[in-house]
């Protein structure tokens, strides 16, 4: 199987997302091919560890083992790492499922080997595509043929630009797969800059340092 990240905002729909996954395939919390790691556990090397672990046993009554970080957004960039080995190697039964609110917590090497599954709550707002920065793709796309000035004064004009930084973010992770290596190392300025924006750093310079960091079209 791949493994999965499971986004919801709501920690309880996340939650029950999760027992959902478990139910299909007949596991409980208590049962003995499960490891699974509640939420506010410290997650660090050693946890990555228990994972590898955990997948080098044969499981004992379900058709494959399960690993289970209800809120995996304190992984350690160290943990992270890995557990990528661990994503890369994973046993075609085997299935791991990552629980956090934000995939910005996550490497993007992590990213590009999990299927990403979004879950919101009926109570809540679903997302529009411009949450996502779907409407951001034709500027970024013609952000990348122009001049270094042409990208400084969009910026400038510029309102929302949180959703614009997550739009760098989606644009960028979908070219995982056609571009990984300049896409790798551009996610993770990118992600870098997410924390910059939660600091109250000037978002106009960041965006600005954004673009000359940009890679260029082949």
């Amino acid at each position: 199987m791949v493994a999965k990240i499971l986004l919801a905002g709501d920690p309880q729909a996340r939650i029950g997302e999760i027992d959902n996954i478990l139910a299909s395939l007949n596991i409980n919390r208590n049962h003995p091919d499960l490891l699974f790691i509640p939420a506010d556990s410290k997650l660090g090397i050693n946890e990555a560890k228990k994972i590898k672990e955990h997948f080098a046993f044969k499981p004992v009554q379900a058709k494959g083992k399960v690993a289970v970080l209800e809120d995996a957004a304190t992984l350690t960039q160290v943990a992270q790492n890995t557990l990528l080995k661990t994503l890369e190697e994973l046993p075609e039964s085997g299935l791991v499922i990552l629980g956090a609110n934000s995939e910005s917590y996550f490497l993007p090497t992590i990213l590009s080997r999990c299927e990403i599954i979004r879950k919101y709550p009926i109570k809540d707002k679903v997302p529009t595509e411009s949450t996502y920065g779907v409407d951001y793709k034709k500027d970024i796309e013609k952000l990348l043929k122009s001049s270094l000035e042409e990208q400084f004064k969009y910026i400038e004009k510029l309102e929302e630009r949180g959703e614009f930084l997550d739009g760098l973010i989606f644009y960028f992770r979908d070219q995982l797969t056609t571009n990984p290596e300049p896409a790798t190392q551009f996610l993770k300025t990118l992600f870098e800059a997410k924390k910059w924006f939660k600091q109250n750093v000037n978002q106009r310079a960041i965006l600005e340092y954004l673009m000359l960091k940009m890679p260029k079209p082949n």
